[in-house]
């Protein structure tokens, strides 16, 4: 007699436990509506009768709500325990996991199509092992961020709550390859898209900017997997990283180069150990790029001045090439061979901040010169977008990331060694338009 085998599917458990957690919010909204409900005698007539059917209606209202709460409290614990039922699932496959990788040497001997005995990918190594471990975090987290999500009041708060378990829940599901996360905070985070393994040729290192954090990351993700699907040969990856505390106000904090010069160091040393990765597993006929966007491309320029190992980075609608730093000189000697690129959209107010300290460089305000001029960068064009609307403003901050313009063409050639369009290409019936109207408006975007 041989019993039936049964595998759990924690994805299934976590989609249930959601579910149940969007019945408990509307037995809650109904709750909150009828507790103690209470409606005025008058309303049931000049009658003697109508006070104690007030009082009755009362009492029908109250044992109501306290059934529909007691009914969100058995949702709530129903929710509560297949999260954590999925969390244990998970982590014990991530140990089972971690037992079988203890008895695989670290790298594969040399094989047919593989004589340099590269490692097949970074699946395994030490890569492999955090991408293990971070799954047992974010499970954790998943169950923390669903019991904190209950008690929550304020919308933006329930707003970023929810995106957090959205993300939580897609990358279990998907099996995400998750370097760093840290769920503290405005949370921090770092994911590979993508494969390191031989074959591999481009890699990029993207760097968002003011107000990331773990509610928003998968936008950025978004970005990284748009760049590697794009390349049919199958030879990009993509990380993104977000592993850092950033400036969550433009106005107030974006000026501020503190945050940058905090991360900066951590970016050095997460590309550092990014090369290790890259020379194990794909060897090393590899391009790098870091790419920086808006208060990004502050962070890299300072981990340009410790010696970001790269080949090639690309501003994006940066802030500035990095506090302090005003021309090559300003660079080690070790930068000396990276290319650089640089896009900015027409009126776009990043502009604003490029090249200017306002005189308080010695406070720690201010990003250092403007990409665009900075000597040695080659400047390119943003462009229009997919749908063929020239970009240019405020909107355009973030539209240029987007799959289909021409900004994002030019970011993934950067990053594959395509043809890139440089920067030039004027339309005088749109941008000059759009600007004498901003300079009619008073400089108030539109």
């Amino acid at each position: 007699m041989t019993a039936a085998g049964y595998r759990v599917a924690p994805a299934r458990l976590d989609s249930v436990a959601g579910e149940f957690g969007s019945r408990a919010d509307a037995l809650a909204t109904a709750q909150s509506a009828v507790a103690g409900e209470k409606v005025p005698a008058a309303a049931f007539g000049q009658v003697g009768e109508s006070a104690a059917a007030a009082k009755t209606f009362e009492k029908t209202m109250t044992e109501l709500g306290a059934k529909l709460e007691s009914g969100v409290s058995r949702l709530r614990t129903l929710q509560s325990g297949l999260t954590a039922s999925a969390a244990g699932y998970r982590r014990a496959d991530a140990q089972v996991a971690a037992m079988y990788r203890a008895l695989l040497p670290e790298d594969p001997l040399p094989k047919a199509g593989n004589p340099s005995g590269i490692g097949g990918s970074a699946d395994t190594g030490a890569w492999a092992h955090a991408i293990a471990d971070n799954r047992v975090k974010v499970a954790d987290a998943l169950t923390a961020e669903r019991a904190k999500l209950a008690a929550l009041t304020d919308p933006d708060e329930i707003a970023r709550s929810r995106a957090r378990i959205k993300l939580y829940e897609d990358i279990l599901a998907n099996n995400r390859q998750i370097l760093r996360f840290d769920p503290s905070g405005n949370g921090r985070i770092a994911e590979l898209v993508g494969h390191i393994e031989p074959g591999t040729r481009n890699v990029g290192l993207f760097v968002p900017g003011v107000n990331t954090q773990m509610s928003n990351f998968d936008a950025y993700a978004g970005l990284g997997r748009s760049l590697v699907a794009a390349d049919p040969t199958g030879r990009t990856a993509m990380v993104v990283w977000a592993d850092g505390v950033f400036p969550q106000n433009p106005v107030v904090q974006g000026p501020d180069a503190s945050y940058a010069q905090t991360m900066a160091p951590a970016l050095k040393h997460f590309a550092d150990d990014l090369r290790g990765e890259i020379a194990s597993h794909a060897g090393s006929d590899v391009t790098l790029t870091a790419i920086g966007h808006s208060y990004g491309g502050a962070t890299v320029g300072l981990a340009e001045t410790r010696g970001l190992d790269v080949d090639r980075v690309l501003h994006v609608e940066s802030a500035g090439m990095g506090h302090g730093v005003w021309s090559p000189s300003d660079l080690p000697a070790s930068q000396a061979g990276v290319q650089r690129y640089s896009m900015t959209a027409p009126l776009d107010p990043i502009e604003i901040a490029q090249g200017n300290a306002w005189g308080l460089e010695w406070t720690g305000i201010g990003h250092g010169a403007d990409p665009d001029t900075f000597p040695g960068v080659t400047e390119l064009e943003t462009g229009r977008s997919a749908a063929g609307d020239q970009l240019w403003g405020l909107s355009s901050h973030s539209d240029v990331l987007k799959p289909g313009s021409e900004s994002w063409t030019n970011i993934y050639r950067v990053i594959t060694s395509g043809p890139v369009t440089p920067d030039g290409t004027f339309d005088p019936n749109g941008i000059l338009e759009h600007g004498i109207e901003f300079l009619n408006d008073g400089g108030v975007l539109r």
